[in-house]
């Protein structure tokens, strides 16, 4: 299990150094988050301040499309470089592969994530900080989500020569359901108590995370066989 979770970590820590030195998929992702809210911002705050229930759907909806620029390519390089039949032949488990891309993947998020959700609040007139601890817990565990999913679509869709056309047959589906979820809890730390208790609703989240971290690292070596 350590020598496991070290892999991990060695594989998410060369992505991120990699991702540093050329910013391209980081550039990419907030670029369409920008222009996103601000095609949003100037269609809906013309006719007055944007409803909070909305905004909350909307900022999940913008940091769902946006990892499809983080996600797609995530496998991108091992693919073309040949090193992902290393991956399937080091002496790693091949759960340790999928974690190690899926740190990686929060963190991209994470980074764009931390200038969006400012820029969000600012354009669309109100905050999504009304409860501090709570939104940065399910801002983390939402991303978490989106990246465990969006990681192991990405490495479904490997041997296919149409990937971009592929990848998102995959990623919207099985992450759908947590995004309704994220939507919903977004909701109610905007616009305060609902009928159903968000505790109720973070465990879900909380119990979909576990059950895609674990479905996919559990079926993930076959994603890595030749």
């Amino acid at each position: 299990m350590t020598s496991g979770l070290g892999a991990a970590l060695a594989i998410a820590k060369k992505d991120i150094i990699i991702q540093l030195r050329k910013k391209f998929e980081a550039f990419s992702m907030f670029l369409f988050a920008l222009i996103a809210v601000l095609a949003y911002s100037f269609a809906l705050v013309s006719q007055g301040s944007i409803p909070a229930d909305v905004g909350s759907a909307m900022l999940w909806v913008i940091i769902f499309f946006m990892g499809m620029f983080g996600f797609a390519p995530i496998f991108l390089s091992e693919s073309e470089t040949g090193t992902l039949r290393g991956l399937a032949t080091a002496p790693i488990p091949a759960w340790a592969v999928y974690v190690g891309k899926v740190i990686y993947g929060f963190v991209l998020m994470g980074i764009v994530e931390v200038f969006l959700v400012p820029i969000i609040s600012i354009l669309f007139g109100f905050s999504f900080l009304n409860d501090i601890p709570l939104t940065v817990a399910v801002l983390v565990v939402g991303t978490l989500d989106l990246s465990a999913v969006g990681s192991m679509a990405s490495a479904l869709v490997m041997p296919s020569e149409a990937k971009a056309t592929v990848f998102p047959l995959v990623y919207f589906p099985t992450a759908t359901s947590g995004l309704i979820l994220l939507i919903e809890i977004t909701k109610i730390i905007v616009l305060g108590p609902g009928v159903v208790p968000i505790m109720l609703l973070f465990e879900i989240l909380l119990a979909h995370l576990i059950a895609m971290l674990t479905l996919s690292a559990s079926v993930f070596h076959f994603a890595l066989s030749p």
